[in-house]
Parts: C-alpha cells; sequence; structure tokens
C-alpha cells in the first residue's frame, strides 16, 4: 500500500508504523549449526562477531560482522556455523502495522524485499544504537517504555534512510568485481586486503566475505591464485631462474614464492616444469596441479565415494571413510606407503599434510554422479570406461523408475531422515540416498527440502517437532550405527508426532541401514537399482 506526499511522489515506509516487540543478544561456540527458526513477527538478524552463513528459504547469504538482514513473518531462518570463533549476533523482532482509510492492520508482507541492501559498500556501523535499545529493553514504566520506543523508531529511520536512499547492491557488486579485475592486471604489484577494500568501497571485513562468496578464495589466497597462475606460463616457456619469475609475478621472495606454489599446486616450481615435460599433470577439484604416477598401485581412497573410482575398475589399497567432522589418520596414511592419495576434504592444511607423504588429490563428494565419475576417470585416463559406464547406469536407472512407477504416483514425494552425531536430526539434500530419489522420473521433494537443494545444502539439521514440515507421502528413515543416534531414532519413531504423519498411517516408512543406503558414491548407486524396486514393489504390493 503507497501512499502519496504533497509533493505527488509515490511513498511506501509512510504507510507504516513499527513496535518493537523483542531483542535478545546471543553468542553459539564454534562449529555448530542452529536449528531452524520460524519467524513470527518482522526480525532483524544483526551479526557483531564471528562468521556464518545464513539461510533463508532457498537463499542464503555471508553472515559476518556488521551485517543486518530483515526477515518477514512466516520465514524461516538457519545458521550454520563452522568456524572456530565464537558468533556473537543480535535478534530484534518488532510489529508493523498498517494504516488504511479507516482502521489499522497488522502488516505481514515484506518491507525490505531486497535483503542484502543493508550490507552495501561503507554501509554505516548500528553498533551504537544496537547498544542502547539492548540497555533499555527492561523498561519498568510508561516514562522508561517511552524512551526505548522513541530509540526503536530512530532505529527503523536510520534503516530506512539506509535502504532506500541508494541501490546499493549493484554498487556494491560493481565495487567488488572492478578489484578483481585490478587483481588480474596489477597481480605483479603491492596488493592488501585493505587497499582492496578502499577501492570497492566496502569494510574489510564485509569485503572479505563477500570476496570470497564470489570466488571461493579469500582475497589474498585469490591474488597468489592469479601469480601462480602466470609463474606456471613462465615455467613452461622459459629456463629463467626461479628469483626473476618469483619477481615477475609479484613476490619478493624466491623460497616464499616456492612454498606457495607448492601449496597451490601440491608440486614445487621444478617438479612442476618437468612434469610439463613428461605430460603427467591432472587438476583436482581444489585447482592443484597434481604430478599422477603412470601406473599407480598403491592408492589409498580418504572419504566416502570410494565406489566412484571402483567401478572404473581403480584398485585402493584401502578405503577409510571420514565423515566432515572426523580427522583423518595422517600417521595410519603414512605407515600405508601409497604412491597416491585421494581425500575428500577440501581443508587446505590437511591437503598440504597429505601431499607430503605422496602426491594427493582433492576429491568433491557433493558433486554430481556425472561430475565425480568424469573427473575420476580423466585422471586415471579411463574416460572410455566412463562413458560406457555412464551410458549402461542411464538406461538401467529408467528401467528402475518405469518398474517402480507402476506401484507410485506421479508426483509423489520423499524424504531422507537420519540421525546424527548424537541426537541431532537431519534431512538429507543433495548427497546420500536422496540425489538417487529425486531422478526426473522418481520421487519428488517436499517443498522445504527443496528450498535446501535449491540452496545447494548437502543436510539440514532440524527439530523432531518440525518433522511434518520435512515429511514426504513417502519416508526413508535411516538406521545409524551410532548408540546415542540409534536411541534418538526409536524415540522419534515412538513419538506422538511420528505416529501423526501421513506416511505413518499408510505404511509408506522404509527403515534402512544407513551404512547399506545413505551413500551416493557409484557402486552404491548401482547396486540400489536392484534394492529399490526390491524395497518398494515388494512393500507397496
Amino acid at each position: 500500500m503507497k501512499t502519496i506526499d504533497m509533493n505527488g511522489d509515490e511513498l511506501f515506509f509512510s504507510a507504516f508504523m513499527f513496535r518493537l516487540n523483542h531483542i535478545q543478544q546471543r553468542i553459539e561456540i564454534s562449529d555448530q549449526i542452529m536449528l531452524e527458526v520460524q519467524c513470527d513477527k518482522h526480525t532483524f538478524l544483526i551479526c557483531e562477531e564471528g562468521e556464518a552463513c545464513l539461510f533463508i528459504g532457498k537463499e542464503h547469504w555471508p553472515f559476518a560482522a556488521g551485517c543486518i538482514y530483515p526477515i518477514s513473518p512466516d520465514e524461516a531462518y538457519q545458521l550454520e556455523h563452522r568456524n572456530s570463533k565464537e558468533l556473537a549476533y543480535t535478534i530484534v523482532k518488532y510489529d508493523v502495522f498498517q494504516w488504511l482509510s479507516t482502521h489499522m492492520l497488522k502488516y505481514a508482507g515484506p518491507l525490505f524485499p531486497k535483503r542484502n541492501q543493508l550490507n552495501g559498500p561503507g554501509s554505516p556501523s548500528f553498533n551504537g544504537e544496537l547498544k542502547e535499545l539492548y540497555e533499555a529493553r527492561s523498561y519498568r514504566n510508561d516514562a522508561e517504555y517511552s524512551h526505548l520506543n522513541t530509540l526503536f523508531q530512530r532505529w527503523m529511520e536510520r534503516i530506512i534512510t539506509l535502504y532506500s536512499s541508494t541501490d546499493t547492491e549493484p554498487s556494491q557488486e560493481s565495487g567488488l568485481a572492478s578489484t578483481i579485475q585490478y587483481i588480474d592486471e596489477h597481480y605483479s604489484e603491492e596488493i592488501s586486503v585493505q587497499k582492496l577494500a578502499a577501492m570497492a568501497g566496502i569494510r574489510s571485513a564485509a569485503y572479505t566475505t563477500m570476496f570470497r562468496r564470489r570466488t571461493g578464495h579469500k582475497p589474498l589466497d585469490y591474488v597468489n591464485h592469479v601469480r601462480i597462475q602466470h609463474a606456471k606460463e613462465w615455467l613452461r616457456t622459459t629456463d629463467d631462474p626461479l628469483r626473476d619469475i618469483a619477481g615477475r609475478v609479484g613476490f619478493k621472495d624466491e623460497y616464499y614464492f616456492s612454498r606457495r606454489f607448492r601449496q597451490i599446486t601440491g608440486l614445487s616450481p621444478r617438479q612442476y616444469d618437468r612434469s610439463i615435460q613428461q605430460q603427467t599433470l591432472v587438476q583436482d577439484w581444489l585447482g592443484h596441479d597434481v604430478l599422477i604416477p603412470s601406473n599407480p598401485e598403491r592408492v589409498i581412497y580418504l572419504g566416502h565415494t570410494s565406489g566412484d573410482l571402483q567401478v572404473l575398475g581403480i584398485r585402493l589399497l584401502e578405503d577409510q571413510r571420514a565423515e566432515a567432522v572426523t580427522t583423518i589418520n595422517v600417521e595410519r596414511a603414512a605407515r600405508l606407503e601409497p604412491d597416491l592419495i585421494i581425500v575428500d576434504s577440501g581443508d587446505q592444511h590437511l591437503y598440504e599434510q597429505l601431499s607430503c607423504i605422496a602426491p594427493t588429490l582433492a576429491y568433491n563428494s557433493h558433486a554430481s554422479l556425472t561430475e565425480r565419475v568424469t573427473r575420476a576417470g580423466s585422471w586415471f585416463g579411463r574416460q572410455l570406461q566412463v562413458k560406457r559406464w555412464l551410458s549402461l547406469y542411464e538406461k538401467r536407472t529408467v528401467r528402475m523408475w518405469e518398474k517402480i512407477g507402476r506401484v507410485i504416483q506421479q508426483g509423489e514425494t520423499a524424504s531422507v531422515l537420519t540421525y546424527h552425531r548424537g541426537e541431532r536430526l537431519f534431512v538429507m539434500g543433495n548427497i546420500g540416498l536422496a540425489p538417487f530419489l529425486y531422478h526426473p522420473l522418481g520421487f519428488r521433494p517436499v517443498h522445504k527440502v527443496q528450498e535446501a537443494l535449491e540452496a545447494g545444502r548437502a543436510y539440514k539439521e532440524i527439530s523432531a517437532e518440525t518433522v511434518q514440515e520435512y515429511a514426504g507421502d513417502h519416508l526413508f528413515l535411516m538406521l545409524p550405527q551410532e548408540p546415542a543416534a540409534r536411541q534418538a531414532t526409536d524415540t522419534l519413531i515412538q513419538s506422538p508426532a511420528w505416529r501423526t504423519l501421513a506416511a505413518v498411517k499408510r505404511g509408506r516408512v522404509y527403515h534402512l541401514d544407513e551404512l547399506l543406503w545413505n551413500s551416493g558414491d557409484a557402486q552404491t548407486c548401482d547396486r540400489l537399482l536392484d534394492r529399490l524396486p526390491e524395497l518398494l514393489v515388494g512393500h507397496l504390493h
């Protein structure tokens, strides 16, 4: 509802009144996924310290110091905090009332649809106003409430002024893009984060977060990446001394250049030079150029999806299944004396430790099955085997869903649930059994799971009280090995909330061994082409 001011211009915010409802400060310890929060009022989330990822439906945003995000009633948010530092943030809840011609009505629609516009370049700090609001929250009389209300109106005035004064989002992206171009063109010069942030007109902390989201690298890591790429060209085309090449690409120290070169590529500059001549280089998921033995005989895989390699006939010395929260045993890997290591991790420090033992390839088990198998085949020169396997797999998949289609209706939904890490309940997104079920000819994800998929989430932590929002027409419930997780699963099955689910009432719940079913590697998917029809057709007939 817009109103017209005295000059005939359309206004939006003049139609509303605002009332503070609640203000709360929270501190979360490191490496946490907070449960999803359903908003019943208009809300601001303000990050004061730390760094996390904020999910709002299918959107995801960097949540770093100084960031402010508006959330509307009936929207839900979830924070994933995987940093070593604590996350400190404030939650401000408020009511909005809209003036109509004869009465006032509570307004639940979005006030700030351009959600990230409050975090533009040069956005002012709101710490002072936030501190005043928090200190005045416990009012005892009308006068103190009036003071609190005045402070909140000033807060809203600053928020609305910032939001409506300029279109900050395009200029923010433009400023960021210009600094990336600057790095690409001036990589040999001295570059600092402060210099880049000033050029973009963005606070240093916010700039680093935005830069990482845009490029996948921290600013100075990206600078070094660009420098190393140019250094490779010099190594390929000249026999110049390393100190000369280092200086040309912006490194003042030959030894620091060599160390960074090895960190990024997995090879020393001279090893890279020799490998170019021998034509034995491959590139891994993180962009490392790695010298692969012609016929590796002692290959170790550290991760979840070793079946991607085994379907291509690649023999593994040992399959150490490593979860994202589990520390990989580097000493044990060294004792096996491998000539090649493949690790399912993006941890650069771990990569550096393993690459000291043997040539190491970083692998991404969250990528699609086709992408993973194709990359693995390219490493080992088995492109023909990849083409044959994928062709046969797709034909068998179509036949499988045609068979299952006899007992399920088109458009029926499915969800995969599992307890993990103790009493923590997760709905699976783009890893494990779920992607196998969400084939174009198969089941559909429910709306809340579809949001997680569109946000690129591997899984999403939920509470037992909200399980009905994630439950499909068919429920695949994983039975974990961990005792605490298994006990939590049994408790869920006995709960009244579980028994009221439509899938439970209709007998469409499948209790499955997590180790046998909840994996998305090629070998498991191959096996599931036979097992899923046996499960569904036999169960539903």
